[in-house]
């Protein structure tokens, strides 16, 4: 890990995921559905892009820690797109959430949010917190592309034709985990120099910058004097690449040598999502034996669930206790005390003989 949310490339290769038996190209496609989920919801709710983009980090960077095939990745999707709506404060309630995704997911997939959906998602979102380790300082690469392109110069039009596509790219990047390997500032760099190439543009610095020292002393194209992250031309070149294999929509990211076809299976060909419609997206679950089965959650996956609630669930007497198991419905609420009126006589049914001076007899 080269700090503390920032992986090596190789680490892609060694996720849990794979540990428990997902490939490598289908741990790719889950991370992109998952993505594209939070973006279809943001559009749906009609939250912000920072919203969006928060969310779709918290999800790449559970699932650096956690298994596809211990958590549903459309619950987990959904709780961090609640989190980070608190985060960014754009918050949603938790049954606009679990609504919205019930109006995008089709019934099969959104059967993973169990018996007691709203419940569901608190739960998973106690786990996100714990993995998170509750650091919400997060540095999205828009600012980086509004900095940058204000030390360009030529026609306002054509430069707000570069900070377009570089945004749009910024959107598209999230259902990567490329946020994962390269700090914001630098992804900010690349997707402005390839929006720059595409809209034919030559980026030039203003004069101011060009006549400082430093800038006649770095040998390197435009974003080695602006960029304060440690990069290099391989760097932004890879991050390019990525992109151009994203709008290509190949499979996998990074290598050309990797057989594409390694995680076609059947009745996957539809399972891309659109910005809003989001049906068909998971494969067909398996069989139900009973009506308690959820799809992707076999027994020994609500076991690992059930042991990572107890470490991160106090069991120390405390009202956390109550708190219900992934896909277990909530137990009855207590009967409630007996009350603590005193029953006078004239509540009885047969009061009695009444004496003045000893009340009923």
């Amino acid at each position: 890990m080269l700090n503390k949310w920032m992986f090596d490339k190789k680490k892609l290769r060694q996720t849990p995921s794979q540990s428990d038996g997902v490939d490598y190209l289908t741990e790719i496609r889950y991370r992109k559905e998952g993505a594209k989920f939070i973006q279809a919801a943001v559009k749906e709710l009609r939250l912000t892009h920072d919203t969006m983009a928060t969310g779709c980090v918290f999800f790449h960077r559970f699932f650096m820690f956690h298994s596809f095939e211990k958590f549903n990745r459309w619950v987990m999707a959904a709780s961090c797109l609640f989190l980070a709506g608190k985060v960014e404060e754009t918050p949603k309630l938790s049954k606009d959430i679990v609504r919205t995704a019930k109006n995008l997911l089709g019934k099969e997939q959104f059967t993973a949010f169990a018996l007691n959906p709203v419940d569901e998602m608190l739960i998973y979102e106690k786990i996100l917190l714990q993995t998170v380790k509750f650091d919400f300082n997060i540095i999205h690469p828009y600012k980086f592309i509004l900095k940058y392109a204000k030390q360009f110069r030529g026609e306002k039009n054509r430069k707000g034709d570069v900070v377009q596509m570089a945004w749009n790219y910024c959107n598209e990047s999230f259902c990567t985990p490329v946020s994962l390997h390269y700090p914001p500032d630098v992804i900010a760099g690349a997707l402005l120099t390839l929006s720059a190439k595409r809209c034919k543009f030559n980026i030039n610095l203003s004069k101011d910058i060009e006549k400082d020292d430093l800038y006649e002393q770095i040998d390197a194209p435009w974003w080695g004097y602006l960029i304060e992250s440690s990069t290099t031309v391989d760097d932004i070149e890879e991050i390019q690449n990525i992109m151009q294999r994203l709008s290509e929509e190949k499979a996998d990211l990074y290598e050309d040598e990797v057989d594409v076809t390694a995680c076609d299976s059947p009745g996957n060909e539809d399972n891309e999502l659109s910005d809003v419609d989001v049906e068909d997206v998971a494969p067909p679950p398996p069989p139900r034996d009973n009506k308690r089965h959820i799809p992707g959650l076999e027994p020994s996956s609500r076991a690992a669930k059930r042991a990572a609630i107890r470490d991160i669930v106090p069991t120390n007497g405390s009202k956390t206790d109550s708190i219900p198991m992934l896909g277990e419905p909530h137990p009855p609420p207590p009967p409630a005390p007996p009350s603590r009126r005193r029953d006078s006589g004239r509540h009885r049914e047969n009061p009695g003989i009444y004496d003045p001076t000893r009340g009923f007899l």
